[in-house]
């Protein structure tokens, strides 16, 4: 008996060993590639692209799902120069992850159009007709979306708001820009360096979300005789 649990002990430490192993080497790679643009450009060689237009993720149906699809960085040049824009666009792109295998992940909005900005929105209806998918909404697919990918998307949709609402500088309030993990932004004239907020949230599976939200909702629904939008005479 006492054998046994020192075989389940060991496998344990060192199951535990290598998740710690692979969490550390993925947040060096990743830190690497947020300092060195150079590294970065070359990640994105071989890396994969997320899609959003107007913050929207695009998303495919499959089984009554939601499934995100992936694009290489050739086929996303391939549809910037269908659409008349040019390779330039993917530098508006922001790291939002990688894999195990140190495969970095992108995400690249095709619709945010600033006035100061030179590149063009790209129609989305065309868009989605030529990727086969549509732009939707969020939160309209958090519950049909596992949690890894609800919470990868979570992570593009507010860095790529983060970037969107912060393109001058508050100080001399000239142009920012981005480097090319978009992990800041510089303000030229003063050599000011702005960071994304980071917040800590709890990460919720889909289930115990709508779990929540049924819970909410019941709670709200019940009518209380002390409670509403009218006041209550009490004598």
């Amino acid at each position: 008996m006492s054998l046994y649990c020192g075989i389940a002990c060991t496998r344990r430490n060192l199951w535990c060993s290598r998740l710690l192993s692979t969490y550390v080497t993925k947040t060096r790679y990743l830190f690497e590639l947020k300092e060195d643009d150079d590294a970065c450009k070359k990640a994105q060689q071989t890396g994969a692209f997320y899609l959003f237009h107007n913050l929207a993720p695009l998303l495919q149906t499959a089984d009554r799902r939601y499934t995100i699809p992936r694009f290489s960085l050739l086929e996303v040049e391939r549809l910037l120069h269908k659409f008349g824009q040019d390779a330039q666009r993917v530098e508006d792109s922001v790291l939002i992850g990688c894999s195990e295998l140190h495969e970095a992940w992108f995400a690249l909005d095709l619709g945010l159009n600033s006035s100061f900005s030179i590149h063009a929105s790209l129609p989305r209806s065309e868009v989605e007709t030529e990727l086969k998918g549509s732009f939707t909404e969020l939160r309209k697919a958090l519950f049909q979306l596992n949690s890894m990918d609800s919470s990868l998307l979570f992570t593009a949709q507010a860095l790529l708001r983060w970037h969107d609402g912060h393109q001058f500088c508050s100080k001399s309030g000239q142009p920012t820009k981005k480097n090319i993990a978009g992990s800041k932004r510089v303000c030229p004239s003063n050599n000011i360096i702005y960071y994304p907020q980071v917040k800590m949230w709890k990460r919720l599976s889909s289930e115990k979300l709508q779990k929540r939200w049924d819970w909410r909702w019941r709670a709200c629904s019940t009518p209380h005789l002390s409670t509403g939008p009218f006041l209550t005479a009490r004598s």
